[in-house]
This record gives structure tokens, sequence and C-alpha cells, in this order.
């Protein structure tokens, strides 16, 4: 996957999502991204990153999509803030909707791919 921009990127990477695509939503991240899976836990590097989809995907089925965004980028970094929303169904078939606020750090590698270095789909969530 090679996105031209970081609103490519989180398209790119809801569609992987919507289609349950483990694979191609790992090649959005950079080896050693972070990514917040519940405010106070992180996963760190691709392998938790790995457990963490793989739980997802597991236990929930649905649709994320972004709502409204925002991208300020200076040289090869890039900030993305959004706001989002998933709806679906979990596991044992509850319904399940979730609207939050995400802020990302992307950064462009010298091949010009955009990778996610840091993911907070918690937004303030995260402050508690």
């Amino acid at each position: 996957m090679s996105a031209a921009n970081p609103e490519e990127l989180v398209q790119q990477l809801d569609q992987a999502f919507n289609r349950a695509d483990i694979e191609a939503i790992l090649e959005f991240y950079e080896q050693e991204a972070v990514m917040v899976i519940v405010p106070g836990r992180l996963a760190r590097g691709k392998e938790e990153l790995r457990k963490t989809f793989e739980w997802i995907l597991r236990n929930l089925k649905g649709t994320a999509q972004q709502e409204k965004s925002h991208v300020i980028e200076t040289g090869d970094l890039a900030l993305f803030t959004s706001k989002w929303r998933f709806t679906g169904t979990t596991a044992d078939g509850a319904s399940v909707s979730r609207e939050s606020y995400a802020s990302v750090v992307m950064r462009r590698s010298p091949q010009g791919k955009w990778r996610i270095v840091v993911d907070n789909s918690w937004g303030p969530e995260v402050l508690g």
C-alpha cells in the first residue's frame, strides 16, 4: 500500500480495516509505531500491533469512517486529527457504536510512503 498523502493513508487504512485485512492494516504502520489500545495502555511495535488488531478484528465486525479531518504537515511529518465513527457488532452479536476524535502522527519515508508513527484513536480521552 502506498499513500500519496496523509488523508489517503487514513482512507486506505479504513478500507483495509473494514474488510478485516490485517496484513494491509499493518503496512500502514512503521516498524516501531505505537498505538493507544485504551487510555493508559499502549501497543508498541508491529508484533503488539498485530496482536491488538487480531483481537479487534476477531471481536468486532463493522465499519469505521472518518467524519471530518484536518492535516498539518511540515517536511516529512504530519499530524492528522479527525472525528471518526465505528458502527458494528461484537462477536456475540450485540450492537456497538463509538465516536471519537483521533490524533495520529505520520512520517513520510525517503521512498515517499506515508506511515503511522503514533496512533491515538482515543483523542482527548487519554487525558483521563
